[in-house]
């Protein structure tokens, strides 16, 4: 029963870790985090490693959130992933006890895998939209996960503000949960779905949560609400 005790706590102990040590939004270092590679005047490689504690839509979103800033800093307002590889690196961690009970000694040891995400993109930014490209906004993209993560925004010039999150409006609503942002990834695929179900070419963006797409005859609007997305409009070519 004794061991027993002791295996379950360790058990309780690795779980309380894991909780609180995901790779915060950072330059690459022990804990992991994001790398660049510029590979042109406007295009540029990004990568961002989790560690074990990180899971893979966290390492997803941080390497688009550091895609955002990175083509903000070049001076776009607009960029296009032209290539994404989400992978992962898997390890263990080996936690062991023992003691001394009578005349006898005991121990235990128990391994655990430990999962480490990653995810790459190769990223081309654009000063200004450009119809039939499938570009975010950058700004927009940049304040949506520092939303969902309640992450602070960098100050121009150095040091970092809060958001204006609901949080830190009132006494009141402080203890509210402002909803999660919007897969925005999840939308352009449903948006991209519902215009080649109607023929139509590659969707951009317009504005948040709004794209067109190029059609034989006309332009196809489309809005999207959360990750459900529908037509709203035509306009004839």
């Amino acid at each position: 029963m004794k061991n027993l005790t002791l295996r379950v706590c360790a058990v309780v102990v690795i779980a309380f870790m894991l909780g609180g040590c995901a790779t915060a939004y950072q330059a690459k270092g022990l804990t992991g985090g994001f790398s660049e590679t510029v590979l042109a005047p406007d295009t540029f490689k990004i990568d961002f490693r989790g560690n074990g504690y990180t899971s893979a839509e966290r390492a997803s979103d941080f390497a688009v959130l550091r895609a955002a800033d990175k083509s903000l800093e070049l001076g776009c307002k607009y960029f296009g992933i032209m290539n994404e590889a989400n992978g992962a690196s898997v390890g263990s961690a080996t936690v062991g006890t023992g003691g001394w009970s009578g005349h006898s000694a005991w121990g235990f040891s128990s391994s655990f895998p430990i999962v480490k995400p990653d995810s790459s993109l190769f990223v081309k930014c654009f000063r200004e939209n450009v119809a039939g490209q499938n570009l975010f906004d950058a700004h927009f993209v940049a304040e949506s996960i520092r939303a969902k993560y309640g992450i602070k925004t960098p100050i121009p010039g150095g040091g970092l503000s809060q958001l204006p999150a609901a949080a830190s409006i009132s006494p009141v609503s402080a203890s509210v949960t402002p909803p999660a942002a919007p897969d925005l990834t999840a939308q352009v695929r449903s948006a991209q779905q519902i215009a080649t179900s109607q023929g139509c070419g590659d969707v951009h963006t317009t504005g948040a949560s709004s794209f067109q797409a190029q059609c034989t005859h006309f332009t196809l609007t489309i809005d999207c609400d959360g990750q459900s997305c529908h037509p709203t409009k035509t306009t004839n070519n």
